[in-house]
């Protein structure tokens, strides 16, 4: 009976540990995003091409005033629209997401633009750089992609 129980536990130990190899393997871009944006359950009035419900995602800003800027196209060369006054885990709701120009806030960067309302009313991009989670150039798995 110990020689079983031995062997068994030889076996388990075994298998953590290749499973441990396995996960510290993987390469950054295939780190699972912890924080991805979440079914907010509510919809928002947004263009028609876009039936999408309104999701969650937890979003930071390191700029001095804590805002984020909304941009008119998935470019961060266009002008603003407006800006997303307070960050957090569910304080911004977005619709989905398009590629657009990467966008590089210290030493982060992302080609991810996710489509919302400016705290003003106006529609715009955010740069997914501001999303919690996730590594560079990756688009929150939470988020759907806009129509084409």
């Amino acid at each position: 009976m110990r020689i079983a129980t031995y062997a068994t536990t030889l076996i388990a130990a075994a298998g953590a540990a290749a499973g441990l190899l396995l996960t510290t393997a993987l390469p950054a871009s295939a780190a699972a995003d912890a924080q991805p944006c979440v079914n907010a359950g509510f919809d928002r009035q947004p263009p028609a091409w876009n039936p999408a419900p309104a999701h969650w995602c937890p979003d930071w800003s390191p700029r001095s005033d804590g805002r984020i800027p909304v941009y008119f196209n998935p470019d961060h060369t266009s002008s603003v629209r407006g800006h997303l006054n307070r960050t957090g885990d569910r304080t911004n709701w977005y619709m989905c997401w398009f590629p657009g120009t990467e966008l590089h806030l210290g030493g982060y960067y992302n080609d991810a633009w996710a489509y919302t309302m400016a705290d003003n009313g106006q529609w715009g991009y955010v740069n997914q750089v501001y999303f919690q989670g996730g590594g560079n150039n990756e688009h929150d798995p939470g988020l759907p992609p806009c129509p084409s």
